[in-house]
């Protein structure tokens, strides 16, 4: 869960515990409720990691892609964080999403935001827990997601 991410002009809505599928089946209630936001920015993915369904995650992916823009918003996807926490084989999970959202959201023309770089290896970016994001972290994170949105000239 990212919590104390804010970006101008934005809303931030949080799901605890929400994976891919999860934030699929919430985009038309988010569209009905945010009817004039032209762009949704998704940050999803980890909670899924440890369930160890590669396919089943690629095709979550996949299918939250699709819903978002067939409301004709346009969505771009936040990559995974990896935590400074994680177990090698969690860490290689998610190190795999990323290679492969990477190549998906290219092959797709969706913006990529690359999270990787910015948190790997960096420890004082994450609450005592070692999983969720500090402040300091949150705000790397909303910086990252703001370099996306103007690099993609996306009004909010």
């Amino acid at each position: 869960m990212v919590r104390h991410v804010t970006l101008p002009r934005s809303e931030t809505w949080c799901l605890p515990g929400a994976r891919v599928e999860d934030v699929q089946t919430r985009v038309p209630e988010v569209v009905e409720q945010h009817p004039t936001a032209s762009t949704i920015v998704v940050h999803v993915g980890s909670n899924d990691i440890r369930l160890q369904q590669s396919e089943k995650l690629k095709s979550d992916f996949t299918s939250l892609i699709q819903t978002i823009l067939a409301t004709g918003k346009k969505c771009i996807v936040s990559g995974p964080i990896p935590s400074a926490c994680f177990s090698d084989m969690q860490f290689s999970r998610i190190r795999q999403l990323h290679a492969w959202l990477v190549g998906h959201c290219s092959r797709e023309r969706v913006p990529f935001v690359d999270n990787f770089g910015s948190f790997w290896r960096r420890r004082s970016l994450f609450a005592r827990d070692g999983r969720h994001l500090n402040r300091v972290g949150a705000s790397l994170l909303a910086s990252n997601l703001e370099l996306a949105l103007e690099a993609h000239h996306t009004p909010r």
